[in-house]
């Protein structure tokens, strides 16, 4: 095959995957990104034309405590998950031995439930009459039943059972990657289990932790469903800001210029995890 054939079969395996590529992300981002320079009108409709009042209006300090809620929110998110998951993980990988294939499907079965459905049964769970107080009021550790919904722990226990299971898939991957004879060469120079871990298992499985990190902090930077459920939408966040700004207060160009800048953090973030991989491999290597 001639290398001008050979490129044109290319071209039209990848075409259907280039057209959607445009169609869903590449179109829809140019369109968020023209709205966050338009102008509007005293009636909430779009003034097409290049202004930059969005964006002076979003670095106000009107949003800042909004911007810090998410990073707060997010970064509480990434810590809880990893510091769970990476636990999981390590027992899956050297601990479960035949169990490991069944401990896996059991953190991907939630996976087969949607969403919506899967945050609405925490807010059964953690109701004032729901199945958490009853425990507890039935038990006798409470007198009455305690407000669960609409507090900040209860956004963080619907976080974290929505991103623990992508944070023990790419560490388990990166556990499981593990050649097991650089523990065992550990334990035979006279590490004990605690240094072998520090200094053979944990830097090995740093490539693993790392996407860990990326997974949850990218998408909990603009989380919605969970604080409105769970929080009953008292912090406002990016998420739910983004949803006010579009649909209760017709502020078009500004909630695309919140868009814009989120997705400019969470680039920026994606940028440094890939430098900072880069050099973690070299240091492997």
């Amino acid at each position: 095959m001639s290398q001008r054939a050979y490129s044109l079969t290319t071209l039209a395996m990848l075409a259907p995957s280039l057209i959607m590529a445009v169609l869903l992300l590449a179109i829809p981002l140019f369109i968020v990104v023209a709205y966050s320079f338009a102008g509007r009108d005293a009636y909430g409709a779009v003034v097409t034309g290049f202004s930059l009042d969005s964006y002076r209006e979003l670095f106000q300090a009107t949003y800042l405590p909004i911007f810090l809620n998410s990073l707060r929110l997010a970064l509480a998110s990434t810590a809880i998950s990893v510091l769970l998951g990476y636990p999981i993980a390590y027992f899956i990988v050297f601990r479960a031995g035949r169990y490991a294939t069944l401990l896996l499907a059991l953190l991907l079965i939630p996976f087969w439930v949607d969403f919506m459905i899967r945050m609405s049964s925490w807010m059964v769970l953690l109701g004032r009459n729901g199945t958490l107080n009853g425990l507890l009021t039935g038990v006798g550790i409470v007198d009455e039943p305690i407000r669960m919904i609409g507090t900040y722990p209860a956004v963080l226990v619907g976080m974290l059972y929505a991103f623990l299971p992508t944070t023990v898939l790419p560490i388990y991957a990166s556990l499981n990657s593990i050649d097991r004879r650089l523990i065992e060469a550990a334990n035979d120079l006279g590490a004990s289990p605690l240094e072998a871990f520090w200094r053979v298992t944990f830097p090995l499985s740093l490539p693993g932790v790392m996407a860990a990190i990326l997974f949850v902090f990218v998408p909990a930077m603009g989380v919605y469903a969970i604080p409105v459920l769970l929080g009953g939408g008292k912090s406002i966040i990016l998420g739910n800001l983004i949803v006010q700004l579009f649909l209760e207060f017709r502020n078009i160009p500004l909630g695309a210029a919140v868009s814009v800048v989120m997705l400019v953090l969470s680039s920026v973030v994606i940028i440094f995890y890939m430098r900072l991989l880069s050099r973690v491999e070299a240091a492997r290597a």
